[in-house]
């Protein structure tokens, strides 16, 4: 179980300026980069999970961004997209739960692209068969906080400290020793307890939606880049992209 952190620590993580009055901090004060420190290149494009790295058990469906394990306890592995950028929050919304089994979520990064893995050569287990391996690194969430309808966020710092929030309880740090410095994408293994999760929308990229949705009635080819938006294509079907926009505002 990751430790209590300290609130220096807790702010140094999110990118942000280390209190004065703090009497433990063993830094001088300094300005810091703001708390959504993301590269406007990784973060203005939507997070979903990636359509073809995934464990022999996981079923996904069409908007990817809801995962399920078909069956057993284990072959749940799934990765992003795309990068994820340092400070930027992955939120999951638990939504089986499958109280027969033990053990529970695991949670990670690598720096091993998804779409360069073959999904065959995937183990059961993240944990520790995936983070015996070379440039993965994974933990597992508690079992006690792997009930339905929990949102789990954890991100990476650029440290290479990874710390997770469970709803809006306080960060907790959960590992260390990741290469920050290297591209990084999220590692999540739908294991054991837990049986499906969702991967929820950022509010920056929902505000982007919007402002989209707006749009649409002077056909852009923007529509065209992003999953989910596939049938929004060259024949001017415009319901369907607005259909498809609306979906996502409401995931």
């Amino acid at each position: 179980m990751g430790g209590q952190i300290t609130r220096n620590t807790f702010y140094d993580s999110l990118g942000g300026t280390f209190p004065a009055t703090s009497q433990r901090c063993q830094h001088k004060p300094k300005r810091c980069l703001p708390i959504q420190q993301c590269s406007v290149g990784l973060s203005s494009f939507p997070l979903l999970f990636h359509p073809s790295a995934k464990g022999s058990q996981i079923v996904m469906d069409m908007s990817q961004r809801t995962v399920k394990r078909q069956a057993s306890f284990c072959n749940g592995i799934t990765f992003s997209n795309r990068p994820i950028a340092l400070y930027e929050q992955v939120r999951l919304k638990i939504t089986k739960k499958q109280s027969c089994w033990s053990g529970a979520l695991r949670l990670g990064f690598t720096c091993k692209d998804p779409s360069r893995i073959n999904p065959d050569s995937l183990p059961k287990y993240a944990c520790p068969d995936l983070v015996s391996q070379s440039g993965f690194w994974a933990k597992a969430l508690p079992e006690d906080l792997s009930n339905e309808g929990n949102v789990v966020s954890f991100w990476v710092d650029k440290k290479g400290r990874v710390f997770y929030r469970m709803n809006n309880s306080s960060p907790m740090l959960f590992f260390s020793g990741v290469r920050a410095s290297e591209p990084l994408w999220a590692l999540i293994d739908v294991y054991g307890l837990t049986r499906g999760v969702q991967l929820l929308a950022d509010n920056k990229w929902r505000r982007y939606l919007v402002r989209l949705l707006f749009s649409v009635p002077r056909q852009s080819p923007r529509l065209s880049g992003f999953s989910g938006f596939a049938s929004a294509s060259h024949d001017g079907s415009q319901h369907t992209a607005v259909t498809s926009l609306r979906h996502l505002l409401t995931r």
